[in-house]
This record gives C-alpha cells, sequence and structure tokens, in this order.
C-alpha cells in the first residue's frame, strides 16, 4: 500500500507561517461544549465510564444517526448504520473494502483529494470526469458513462459538491443508479454538506434506494463539530457493513465514549444545530457574493447549498494569497483538488468570515 501525502494538508505542512482567519475552512460555524449542550448533558458527559465502545457505535446514537434519514429510507433502520472516526475513515474504510488492483473508480474533478486519491491506495485508478465552469461545473450522465469500462469498480459522488458548490439534482443521481445496475457497480456519495441547505433547497438525494449505495457524513460540516470525531456510513448492503466493521477493528476499533455522548446529544437537537448554522453560510454567502461584485477580477458560480464556493482570479493567485496570508487570512488555491489555473476556494461557515473578508477588501 503506498499512501500519498493528502494535498491541502500538505499545503498546510508547508505555509511560511500560521493565518488567524482561514477562509477555505470547510466546516459550519464552531462550537463548544457549552454552546450545543446544557449543564446536565454536559454533567452526564463528564460521568461516561472510558472503557471501550461497540465496534458499529452505540445503539442509541445509530438511531439517532438513522432518524435523520428515515423520512427517505423507512425500510432501513440502526442496523445499516456505522459509525466511525469522522467521514474520513468512511471513505477509507469503504474504498479498502470494494477496491482491487486494476479497479477503477470514476468521479468528478476538482474533488476534496481523498475521493480521487484513495483508490490507488488500495491498487486502484481514479477516472476523473472534468468539471467546467462553462457547465456551471455540472456533470451529465454521459459523462459518467464515457468514463465506465470493464475495469470499473464504482462512481463516487460528492453533493453538494466540494470544491465548487455545485449541487446535484435527483434526475442525474436516478441516472447514475440506473448505469452502475446495468454494470453492477458501487455508489459512493460523500454526503457531508448535504444537510447544509442554506437557500431551502432539498440538498438530500436518494441514493440508498439502490442496494450497492453507500454513503458518509459526519459532524465537522454542517454541525460545525470537527472537534467531536464522530462519522457515519449507510449502506442496505449487509456484506459491505460486515466489512467495514471488521475493517474498523484493524484501526480505530471503536469511538471514544465522550465523543459518543456529546455526538447523541448533539443529534436529539440537529434541526436547530444546522438551521443556525445555514443563517451563518447564507449571510456570508450573501456578504462574499457583494464582494465578488465589487471586484472585477474575480468571478464565481454562486452555491445554493452546501459550506464552500470555488473562485476564479484573472490575476496571478499566488501574489494574491501571498498577501491576504501577510494580512493573516488563508485561502487554499485550486490546485489541491486537482483543478489547474488562478482559482482558490471560499468556506462560508463561520461566525469571523466578516472579519476575515475586511481585511482583504
Amino acid at each position: 500500500m503506498k499512501i500519498a501525502p493528502m494535498k491541502h494538508h500538505e499545503f498546510y505542512e508547508n505555509l511560511p507561517r500560521r493565518a488567524r482567519y482561514n477562509i477555505s475552512d470547510a466546516c459550519g460555524a464552531t462550537a463548544n461544549l457549552q454552546d450545543v449542550l446544557s449543564d446536565t448533558e454536559i454533567e452526564a458527559v463528564a460521568k461516561i465510564p472510558l472503557v471501550y465502545g461497540s465496534v458499529e457505535g452505540r445503539e442509541d446514537l445509530r438511531a439517532e444517526i438513522y432518524s435523520l434519514y428515515q423520512h427517505l429510507y423507512p425500510e432501513l433502520g440502526p442496523d445499516n448504520v456505522t459509525v466511525l472516526s469522522g467521514a474520513e475513515e468512511g471513505l477509507f474504510s469503504i474504498f479498502a473494502s470494494i477496491i482491487e488492483p486494476g479497479d477503477e473508480v470514476v468521479g468528478a474533478l476538482p474533488c476534496y483529494p481523498s475521493l480521487s486519491d484513495l483508490p490507488s491506495c488500495f491498487g486502484g485508478f481514479f477516472k476523473p470526469i472534468m468539471l467546467s465552469p462553462d457547465k456551471s461545473w455540472l456533470p451529465t450522465i454521459d459523462d459518467f458513462e464515457a468514463q465506465v469500462t470493464d475495469n470499473t469498480k464504482a462512481i463516487v459522488i460528492n453533493s453538494p459538491h466540494n470544491p465548487t458548490g455545485m449541487m446535484l439534482d435527483q434526475n442525474l443521481v436516478d441516472s447514475l443508479i440506473e448505469l452502475c445496475e446495468q454494470y453492477k457497480l458501487y455508489l459512493i456519495s460523500d454526503d457531508v454538506f448535504a444537510f447544509s441547505d442554506f437557500s431551502g433547497i432539498v440538498s438530500q438525494l436518494n441514493v440508498l434506494k439502490y442496494e450497492k449505495a453507500i454513503l458518509t457524513n459526519v459532524l465537522s460540516k454542517s454541525f460545525g463539530l470537527p472537534g467531536i470525531r464522530v462519522g457515519w456510513v449507510i449502506t442496505r448492503d449487509s456484506c459491505l457493513t460486515r466489512s467495514i466493521r471488521h475493517l474498523k477493528t484493524y484501526n480505530s476499533i471503536c469511538q471514544s465514549q465522550l465523543d459518543e455522548q456529546v455526538a447523541y446529544f448533539v443529534l436529539q437537537k440537529a434541526e436547530s444545530i444546522i438551521k443556525r448554522n445555514n443563517v451563518v453560510v447564507r449571510d456570508n454567502v450573501e456578504l462574499f457574493a457583494g464582494f465578488i461584485a465589487s471586484n472585477d477580477s474575480l468571478s464565481w458560480h454562486q452555491p445554493k447549498a452546501g459550506i464552500v464556493g470555488l473562485v476564479h482570479s484573472i490575476k496571478p493567485i499566488k501574489p494574491m494569497l501571498n498577501s491576504w496570508l501577510e494580512n493573516d487570512v488563508l485561502a487554499l488555491p485550486g490546485k489541491v483538488f486537482g483543478i489547474e489555473g488562478n482559482y482558490f476556494r471560499v468556506g462560508f461557515g463561520k461566525k469571523d468570515f466578516h472579519e476575515a473578508l475586511s481585511r482583504i477588501c
């Protein structure tokens, strides 16, 4: 197994200095325990025995996770949910469970680096669909079908998309399911921004009606809680569930009992937390739209859901981003997501976004 460095983390490590603000941050509004839990709940967390938990995750926690999806999949249940240490362990476990040497995975580029780089860790190959700003970053079913061969093992999607902010519609997903059924492919859905529907557009896609589909999500993004290392995968494929749980026994084994308890309390109030964070994202998107409108050198396709967007500059990007860094503002260049040219990613989840923007205006 050959593990390549994660591109954006490698970029962080090579920076000459740290910045007070990160306007590329893809997480929702940061909170502490007192922001999201009552005093009684915090006291309950403090009393949790610090022992091993279950491999699949606490049953009551899995039930709360499933409740987020029950309206789409009433026939499923907590047994279809596996709790993991973030979406990253979920993606790693999915690819490790299904990819064999020579297998191909079809997906969009640019993308979050894990989606394009993980297949090669297991001897596979990533076959990119190059997204175009001229098409508002939207792929077509023909784009996917053109990349499918006898060696294709899976199609991977991410909507709302990181880093472009584009959103797939259910019609395309239904066509992808038909394509996957035809070629007996897995359909992997990176759903980490699915609850960030700040403009009121339904951004949850029905992927799990397909037997070989699997989705992954996490508390880091829409919930704004990356310090609680709880993510999950859901599938109706029982063999894939068993494989992921077996693999987990060689990795994290179980979640921190403290994290699981916090996650359980948080998910009981999921609606209010997501609603609060979506207001922050909506306001920041509108603020940044004004920034774009006042800057002739910048352009973008304004996202309607998710937490991130991709911006193009007609000027060389490196001097601009370097000058921003000198003003204590970090932005990630598009190259770390697999797109060349003068692009950078913007994240809209933070409450101090306006402060960062004021430093680069």
